[in-house]
């Protein structure tokens, strides 16, 4: 009910009213009872002045002299009314009671009645007088107190004239007005109601009618049209629907043809398209992309759908690339470059994402055969085959008949024969790799004694060289999960390559660290060093920083290849630091063990 706006027009009318109302009841009532107040203040000090100026005897100096006098007067002469009450009280240590209008209480001190304030009389003592209005328990009722102190000819104080007055009644009248105005309150809270009820329905009749031709539109129907019975702000909003009604119809008629449009356009394309909202809810998919995807007519769900073929697009990883990237999917027949891009809703934000599937299989293959071509037919043994076809052609035209000549050509023939052998097995490795067609025998392996058993097989090939070769093992956990052969190969082509690269009398150090998710083995030499403008290259295939240089050393341009595709395979990864002419530092980093 308190969410129709009709119900919170009259709330706040009603509010409005009975704020009003309260304010104004409580300063009126407040203003009454001061003005009753202050009215009773003034009478009631009158009455004391008159109750003094009838009395000769009062007004002479010796009160003492007088008791009788005094006593007579008030009990005889003095008019009170029926709820006033006067106490003659002589100013000395006791402050002692000389007559007053209720019999019994002379000779009495007057601090201990308890019809008569101390407070208000000790308050009276140095000659003012004192007021109050206090509760009396005794008599149920609201008691006004005055003590007025009476002085002689030479200025000292003789006694103290005290009053009392029953002033209940201005309280009950008070409260009979609160009554009042809580009645007119009430009755005008209970009108406002009533015309608020009738005022508002004015105002949210008209608006009920628009809610309702407004549920219609968003139900689909669009012949809706306001009557319009005023020429006020209700009345221009019902115009501006009956526009909205006849601009939205001619919108929806272009929507709908420029979506006729698209939907065709969908249909009969090469491409697949698949349209997903950030739910993870289809919104459209042609037929090309349904083929590809295998789509049935009960799926709904993108990630139910893609999951058939590939768990790299689900809507989760979309959104971690920020809804935009590419990915190729490769099927039994045929393979897809897949391109994703998000698209916008009405708001301006992140509708979803579009998916388009473009059909790459031939060139795929192409580049599929043209790594292979590189793998297995490279200009890198176009050297040696030179090499041995020109030394051999030396050999039959004549040089085998000299024996010295001959045995360092057959020599050299046989070197350049090792080296294309060398070459042939790393590029069938890598082909091998490429393919995914290795097999990786991965066990529990202590890093300390391959790096150990390493160690050892090189240690004679650096001491030809006058390199020192220190090795640093870890004592704690240093289990991998490894292929042996593949750690050991990258073990032996990177500190093979320190060795061959570090000039005699240098320096190659092997240290192994065990951390807490990792074991990283740290090569450093004191070698040749690579240029920093060729340490982004190391990794590629047949890159050499000095090719002269390796060849005579033997080098086929493809060890760090190995290595590196050996350790992505196993989830490692190496890293390499260096400074031309100073040194090389190679890092290899393993995910530890932990059982």
């Amino acid at each position: 009910m308190f969410k129709s706006i009709r119900w919170r027009f009259v709330i706040i009318y009603f509010l409005l009213i009975f704020l009003a109302m309260t304010i104004v009841g409580f300063f009126i009532v407040t203003q009454f009872e001061k003005i009753q107040l202050d009215l009773n203040s003034r009478n009631i000090r009158a009455r004391v002045t008159s109750i003094y100026a009838s009395s000769s005897a009062m007004q002479q100096n010796d009160w003492i002299k007088n008791v009788e006098s005094i006593r007579l007067n008030v009990q005889n002469n003095i008019q009170l009314g029926y709820n006033e009450n006067v106490y003659i009280i002589l100013n000395d240590m006791n402050k002692t009671i000389i007559a007053s209008s209720i019999a019994g209480f002379e000779e009495y001190s007057a601090y201990n009645v308890e019809r008569i304030s101390s407070e208000i009389l000790t308050r009276s003592l140095n000659g003012t007088t004192a007021e109050t209005i206090l509760y009396s328990e005794l008599e149920d009722a609201q008691i006004s107190h005055v003590s007025y102190p009476v002085k002689n000819d030479d200025g000292d104080i003789k006694g103290y004239i005290y009053l009392t007055n029953d002033i209940s009644y201005i309280y009950a009248t008070v409260n009979q007005s609160k009554d009042m105005f809580t009645q007119a309150t009430v009755i005008a809270l209970f009108l406002t109601i009533v015309l608020g009820l009738v005022m508002s329905k004015s105002i949210t009749g008209p608006i009920k009618d628009l809610t309702i031709k407004a549920k219609q539109m968003s139900q689909g129907n669009f012949d809706q049209k306001v009557d319009i019975k005023s020429d006020d702000e209700i009345g221009h909003l019902g115009k501006m629907f009956n526009f909205l009604i006849d601009e939205l119809k001619m919108s929806m008629a272009r929507l709908t043809q420029e979506k006729s449009k698209m939907e065709t356009t969908f249909t009969y394309m090469a491409d697949g398209i698949l349209t997903v909202d950030k739910k993870g809810d289809i919104i459209h998919i042609n037929p090309v992309a349904k083929r590809i995807l295998a789509v049935r007519s009960k799926d709904i769900y993108y990630d139910q759908i893609i999951s058939r073929k590939t768990h790299d697009l689900y809507l989760d990883k979309i959104k971690e690339n920020n809804w935009n990237g590419t990915y190729v999917l490769e099927t039994e027949k045929e393979t897809y470059k897949i391109d994703y891009a998000p698209f916008m809703d009405g708001q301006n934000q992140i509708g979803g994402v579009i998916l388009v599937f473009k059909n790459i299989t031939e060139q795929f293959k192409m580049e599929k055969l043209q790594k292979e071509f590189v793998a297995n037919v490279s200009h890198e043994l176009k050297t040696p085959i030179t090499t041995i076809k020109s030394y051999t052609e030396t050999l039959l035209e004549g040089a085998l008949e000299e024996k010295a000549v001959a045995t360092d050509f057959l020599k050299v023939i046989n070197s350049e024969s090792d080296r294309m052998s060398r070459l042939v097995s790393d590029l069938l490795k890598l082909s091998r790799m490429d393919h995914e067609e290795t097999t990786w025998t991965k066990e529990k392996i202590n890093i300390n004694g391959i790096v150990k058993d390493t160690h050892t097989r090189l240690l004679l090939q650096a001491k030809n060289k006058n390199i020192s070769m220190p090795c640093n093992l870890d004592s704690r956990n240093s289990n991998v999960l490894f292929d042996k052969d593949g750690l050991e190969q990258i073990l032996l082509n990177i500190v093979g390559n320190a060795i061959k690269y570090t000039p005699e009398g240098g320096e190659v150090s092997i240290n192994v660290s065990a951390e807490t998710s990792k074991v990283i083995i740290t090569i450093k030499d004191t070698g040749i060093g690579i240029p920093k403008d060729d340490l982004n290259h190391v990794f590629e295939r047949f890159y050499r920083v000095d090719k002269a240089r390796t060849r005579q050393m033997g080098g086929t341009g493809l060890g760090l290849s190995i290595a590196d595709q050996i350790a992505k395979a196993h989830d490692s990864e190496i890293e390499i630091n260096s400074e031309h002419h100073v040194g090389t530092t190679v890092v290899i980093k393993i995910p530890k063990l932990l059982k």
